[in-house]
Parts: C-alpha cells; sequence; structure tokens
C-alpha cells in the first residue's frame, strides 16, 4: 500500500518561519508548531530573522515571508482535504503562486495543514505524497519524487529515498548519494552523517563528518555527534562527551560525563544530567575549555520539548530554575531582562504538571505518568530512527523477557526479530524489525474480570500519549462496534511526527488494548508482520477486508 501520511520532517526556517535548535546529536532540523509571529533562530551566528505576516484575507493560514513570499492555506469546507491548497502570496498579499501543491499534514490535539517556507530560493513542496522544490515564480524545479526532505541550508538539501539520505543540489542533481542512515543539514561545507551498520548483529549506528565531495572529513567512530557550530561538534564517545574541531582535533577532551551536551552558541554550550531520582534533566554551561561556567543549577522537565530556547542567542537564554520559574539569564548567569516578552512564565512547572495532571485523569490511570514518560522516550528528533539499544534502555521496564533481539522460534518463516519487556502486572511492551533496527513498537495491556472487575489495567490511549500530540486520521479501517480501531497521528513538538493504531478488543472475560507505533501507517501492513500477530486490522466497520486507506 502506498502510504498517505509521510514521516515529514523539514528545515530551518521550514514551517511558518520557525525552529528549534536540538540537542546535540543527529537532529538536524524540525517541523515546528510555533506561531508565526515567533522568531526564527538560525545557527552558525547568524541573527535572528524576524517574522513579517502580509496581509491576506480569505485563507486558512499565511505564513512569514521568506525571500519576498509567504505561503497561504486556501479556505476549503474539507478540514481534511489536503490537496491543491497550497499557495504563495507577496508583500501586498497578491497571489503570486497559485494553489497547486499539496498541504503537509501537522498539527497539535486537531487537524492542522501546514507549507514550507521558501529558503535560498525555493521551497519544498509536496505532491501527490511525494517532495520537491519550486522557485519563487512557481516552476517545479527539482519534481516531487523525495519520501522526504529538508529545505535548503549551504546550497543542499538532504533528500530520502527508501529510507536512506542523501542530499541534491539545486538543480536536482545528486551529489550526496542515498548511503546514510541519517544526515544532518550542511552547514559551512560540512554535515554530520550515519552510516548503517556493516554488521547485521550491530544494532548501534556511528557517526562522523562528511563535506560536499561526501569525503569523510571525521571516520564514523562516535556513538552520537552534534552540528558544526562556532567551529566546534559535540562527540560521544565510551559515554562521555567532548568536542572536536573539522579535522577531529580534541579541543575539549572527551571526558565529560553528562548525559548529552548541546551545540556552542555565543561561546557557550549547555551541558545535561539526570536528576536524582527523577527524569528530569538538571543543567548548566561549559565554555571553550570544557569548564562548567554556569553551574547546573536549571531544570528541564522530561516532558518539556522546548530546547531552542536554553541556547543562547546574543547573549540570552531562557531558562527555568528548581522552582519552575521560567527567566533569562545573561553568560554570567545573572538573571537578566527577557527580550520581545520571552520567558514570562512564573511556575512553567506547576503549570506543565497541572496539564500533565489533568490528561492522567482523562486516561483514568494513576500510571499514566510513567507510561508517558515511556512514550516520550520513544519520541524521535528528526532524521532520527530507533535503535535496538536504545528500547532496551527504555525507562520503567519491569522485567525483560526478551533484552536482544530474537527471532520468532515458532515461525521460521517470519523474518523479524523483536524484543519484548513487561512494564506492569498488565502491560508490555515489544519491538519489531530487520536486525539493524526496530521499526515497530507496541505498548499492550490486558486483563480479565476476574482479576478485576473494573478493568482497571487495561489502558487507554491517554494513559501512554498526551492528548495535545495526538491527531486523529480518518480511515476506511475505523472499526467502532465491540471490537474498536483508530488510527492516529503523534507529533511532539520538535520531534519528527509518528503514527499509531489504537485497538480495543473486548471479551467475556476481559478486554485487551494495544497501540502501535510507526513512522508510516504503511509499515502496520506490510507483509513481513503477518507473523508479528499485530492487533491491527485490514478491515472495515463491516468486518470485511479492504485496503486501509486514510483521508
Amino acid at each position: 500500500m502506498k502510504p498517505i501520511y509521510l514521516p515529514l520532517v523539514f528545515s530551518l526556517l521550514a514551517i511558518s518561519g520557525c525552529s528549534d535548535k536540538n540537542n546535540a546529536e543527529v537532529t538536524p532540523s524540525s517541523v515546528s508548531e510555533k506561531k508565526a509571529v515567533d522568531t526564527a533562530e538560525v545557527e552558525n551566528d547568524k541573527k535572528e530573522e524576524k517574522c513579517v505576516i502580509p496581509d491576506g484575507e480569505g485563507y486558512d493560514k499565511v505564513g512569514c515571508l521568506r525571500d519576498g513570499l509567504a505561503g497561504v492555506i486556501k479556505k476549503s469546507n474539507d478540514q481534511y482535504e489536503k490537496t491543491n491548497r497550497v499557495g504563495y502570496i507577496d508583500k501586498d498579499g497578491q497571489l503570486i503562486i497559485p494553489f497547486e501543491f499539496d498541504a503537509i499534514v501537522a498539527g497539535e490535539g486537531g487537524e492542522s495543514l501546514e507549507f514550507n517556507d521558501f529558503s535560498e530560493g525555493l521551497a519544498a513542496v509536496s505532491k501527490n505524497d511525494k517532495y520537491g522544490f519550486i522557485d519563487t515564480k512557481g516552476k517545479v524545479v527539482i519534481e516531487p519524487k523525495y519520501e522526504w526532505t529538508s529545505s535548503f541550508s549551504d546550497a543542499l538539501a538532504i533528500v530520502s529515498v527508501e529510507g536512506l539520505y542523501g542530499a541534491v543540489d539545486k538543480q536536482g542533481k545528486t551529489v550526496i548519494p542515498f548511503e546514510y542512515q541519517a544526515l544532518a543539514n550542511f552547514y559551512d561545507g560540512f554535515a554530520t552523517a550515519a552510516r548503517p551498520p556493516k554488521d547485521p548483529e550491530d544494532y548501534e549506528s556511528k557517526y562522523g563528518l562528511i563535506n560536499k565531495q561526501n569525503e569523510v572529513v571525521i571516520p564514523f567512530m562516535y556513538e552520537s555527534m552534534g552540528n558544526l557550530s562556532e567551529s566546534l561538534i559535540a562527540v560521544k564517545k565510551d559515554g562521555k562527551w567532548g568536542y572536536v574541531d573539522t579535522i577531529n582535533k580534541s579541543i575539549i577532551p572527551i571526558n565529560l560525563a553528562y548525559e548529552t551536551a548541546n551545540d556552542f552558541s555565543d561561546g557557550l554550550a549547555a551541558v545535561f544530567s539526570y536528576e536524582e531520582n527523577s527524569d528530569n534533566l538538571k543543567y548548566g554551561y561549559i565554555d571553550k575549555t570544557g569548564k562548567l561556567v554556569i553551574p547546573m543549577q536549571f531544570i528541564k522537565a522530561y516532558w518539556d520539548d522546548s530546547e531552542g530556547l536554553i541556547d543562547f542567542n546574543n547573549g540570552i537564554a531562557v531558562v527555568n530554575d528548581k522552582e519552575g520559574r521560567t527567566f533569562c539569564i545573561n553568560k554570567k548567569g545573572k538573571e537578566t531582562q527577557c527580550p520581545d516578552g520571552i520567558g514570562v512564565t512564573d511556575n512553567q512547572f506547576d503549570d506543565e504538571a497541572n496539564n500533565l495532571d489533568e490528561e492522567a485523569l482523562e486516561a483514568k490511570s494513576s500510571d499514566a505518568p510513567q507510561f508517558i514518560a515511556i512514550t516520550d522516550y520513544l519520541a524521535l528528533k528528526p532524521n532520527d530512527n530507533w535503535t535496538w539499544d536504545k528500547l532496551a534502555a527504555i525507562p520503567y521496564a519491569k522485567e525483560w523477557l526478551e533484552k536482544t533481539p530474537v527471532k520468532n522460534e515458532y515461525e521460521p518463516e517470519d523474518p523479524n526479530y523483536s524484543i519484548n519487556a513487561r512494564l506492569n502486572e498488565t502491560s508490555s511492551m515489544s519491538a519489531y524489525g530487520n536486525k539493524s533496527r526496530p521499526n515497530i513498537i507496541t505498548l499492550g495491556s490486558g486483563q480479565g474480570i476476574t482479576e478485576d472487575e473494573s478493568l482497571g489495567g487495561v489502558y487507554k490511549l491517554n494513559d501512554f500519549f498526551n492528548q495535545k500530540d495526538l491527531t486523529r486520521i480518518p480511515s476506511n479501517c475505523d472499526v467502532d462496534s465491540r471490537f474498536v480501531q483508530k488510527f492516529y497521528k503523534w507529533e511532539k513538538n520538535g520531534f519528527q511526527p509518528l503514527y499509531i493504531y489504537d485497538v480495543t478488543n473486548p471479551s467475556n472475560s476481559g478486554a485487551e488494548t494495544e497501540f502501535g507505533i510507526a513512522k508510516s501507517l504503511e509499515e502496520f501492513f506490510k507483509p513481513e508482520y503477518e507473523n508479528s500477530y499485530l492487533e491491527v486490522q485490514n478491515m472495515n466497520n463491516n468486518y470485511d477486508e479492504v485496503v486501509c486507506t486514510f483521508k
């Protein structure tokens, strides 16, 4: 089946002129759901580009002016219709590029349609679930044929074919071949990349640095790696962090015992460690000698996705203290006035915790906070993939039944490998994929009425996912009878969109639920998973077997 919704992630300044910087891992870009009045943070010492929205009436959405044009979404009576909804207007509101391109499905807590801003004279556009580029005249300069694309950065765009990443120039010529498992945007001629493991038994990719000639500048030797920023790159080896230059010379020795480290910005880099007995991160800032110059006195809540403001920009960073207060600091770590009203929340932690509590109450389960922490852990940064090692370190796993990927001994023809863990007495997590990496994760629960007449151990979707991050996707395979089956898009701010099926299967003796997570809806219905006994079914509400399609 052809996928209708693809896990699209776009480059800096992609959606409504907004973007978050990322932690120091191969996370080159992200679709941002910030309001269009936000500013775009541009890496590598570039100044903030303000968002100017032209006057435009009669549109569902108007974006920021980039390269003289702003994207618009045409009004429609069908909120799910995405075909021929995207055009571009000039500063006077005149339609310059007609509505010939498809909207990108996005949103938090409801259906939302988006578009890509122009970057370096071109805009990434969608047509029939493939992606290409147009110029400011509306001419298609690179035909829509890719599964995924970033916006242009440093004269190259990252694109994906059959799950591997490469880069093309503005004429559509393949400059970097499709051989990478992950590939960041190019900055100053360099990009962080990861190759698929040569050894199928090696489940962890190694990261290195390439140039525009696809020459290896830094060998593929690191467990994780940031982006080039201020001539330095954060690298992780043997569980420790440090920073190297573009010839792999160690500038800050790789002996920093932090959980993760950000790229340098304004001469400082945020570094993070877990709080004791908590999933929250405490953080401070190091200088370019590796010295901690601003103590680890700030807190990043585990549910907080907004990472970009933590990095210094024009001498200011937005932080949270232990009391949950959000405020700005200068490069000496002293509180200072925030620009443009940023960082004025009195107690972010209380507000976020209250929201989480409300969602947990809706979910009818006291276990919701730890389950949501699990799915937060499973969320993928842009351009990332799951690894078997990452899943083996999932929080709140009560007991591992299979922690190392194994084949199905009862079905020799099953090509998949899997792992399985109990989360508590009635719930579990499983993952399925090939030797290199997992592609589907399931979270299931089941209980009999003899154990608990209220079936309190049968968990709902809201127990595992924050409501605001879910968007319902209508399908001909929606089933709403005794057996219930629904589909969702799951998109946390700053992370790539993933896709979920939600199945409830009651019986006379009890009930069970299962939530499947994958990078596309197509993945669930691939024939290689027929022996994995996924609960999702390719049938309609009349229980007729059908090919599932999605609006």
